[in-house]
């Protein structure tokens, strides 16, 4: 017997496929970044939204790509279903409509077969730790589903998440449920970086522990318990921070009229030469410069880069 249509998934577009822009001035109003309110200054980083429901895309426009990152995220999906797109090209929907992904290693591609409206809520590393109780090395490189992952206490703000109707009422949400947990972790307040900053202070904190640690365990020690606390070693978190940095340097340039002069910013920058420039943007966005910048400014699909450097 032929398998019910209902159970096949829909044909993924070429994950490398090219599509231009939905909304060709300036930031797309479909897509949003809120910084966080007072009472989750220090945790939330962003609130990112991007709402398809009312655009006709492409199976190509409907794609999304994502470097790699220290960043925790919550994402809910109201309306769509998202799933990564492999290597090969096949799609792996996430089976929930809210997951939390850890840091990633790898650039990351998305794709939804109907449009719809998403959330993805940008937690620092240590505040998730701390407000959700999770390890950082159990959602590191994966997207888990939530109600899975948090247990049965977490559920009535799980589906609440779902029924949001709009930006306000989902920040109002977040902070209502997250404000207090997050006032009663951190005992005091702090001040919150700006997003150019927010990858900088993690590392600089992560490189004090392990400052602190040689004090009293060998390197070797020093590097399991950086990798058992954060995820990942600490070279690896000073790339990725690196690399941001570059992402922000290079749209200053672009926005005063200025060319891409590569191996000036890769000095800039803290990068050896141009060529280990390029290796580490390849890494961690799956582009070389040139063509990532082409993509920034052209690809409906780069729309979070847009949003958030």
């Amino acid at each position: 017997m032929a398998p019910d249509s209902h159970d096949r998934q829909p044909p993924c577009p070429d994950r490398l496929a090219r599509a231009p822009r939905a909304c060709k001035e300036g930031k797309n109003p479909r897509d949003r970044l809120h910084l966080a309110p007072p009472a989750l200054q220090g945790a939330l980083l962003a609130l990112v939204s991007r709402d398809i429901s009312r655009l006709q895309l492409s199976d190509a426009q409907r794609l999304s790509h994502f470097p790699a990152s220290p960043i925790v995220t919550l994402s809910w999906y109201q309306g769509m279903d998202g799933g990564l797109v492999d290597a090969r090209g096949a799609w792996h929907p996430f089976g929930a409509r809210v997951v939390i992904s850890g840091s990633h290693s790898q650039p990351l591609t998305t794709w939804s077969p109907t449009g719809g409206r998403g959330y993805m809520a940008c937690f620092a590393p240590d505040a998730a730790r701390l407000l959700f109780g999770i390890e950082l090395a159990s959602v590191q490189d994966r997207f888990v589903p939530a109600h899975t992952l948090l247990g049965a206490g977490w559920q009535p703000f799980l589906d609440d998440l779902l029924q949001v109707a709009d930006d306000a009422a989902a920040m109002h949400l977040l902070e209502e449920q997250l404000g207090p947990r997050w006032r009663h972790a951190q005992g005091r307040d702090r001040d919150r970086p700006s997003l150019r900053q927010v990858g900088r202070h993690w590392v600089q904190q992560l490189a004090w522990q392990a400052h602190q640690w040689r004090n009293t365990h060998s390197s070797r020690q020093v590097e399991r318990r950086i990798k058992s606390f954060s995820g990942r070693s600490l070279r690896e978190w000073q790339s990725l921070v690196r690399t941001e940095g570059l992402f922000f340097a290079a749209r200053e340039r672009f926005e005063a009229g200025q060319p891409f002069d590569w191996a000036t910013l890769a000095l800039e920058e803290g990068f050896s030469d141009q060529a280990h420039l390029s290796r580490t943007t390849r890494q961690i966005c799956g582009f070389a410069p040139t063509e990532f910048a082409d993509r920034y400014i052209e690809d409906e699909s780069f729309w979070i880069y847009r949003l958030w450097v």
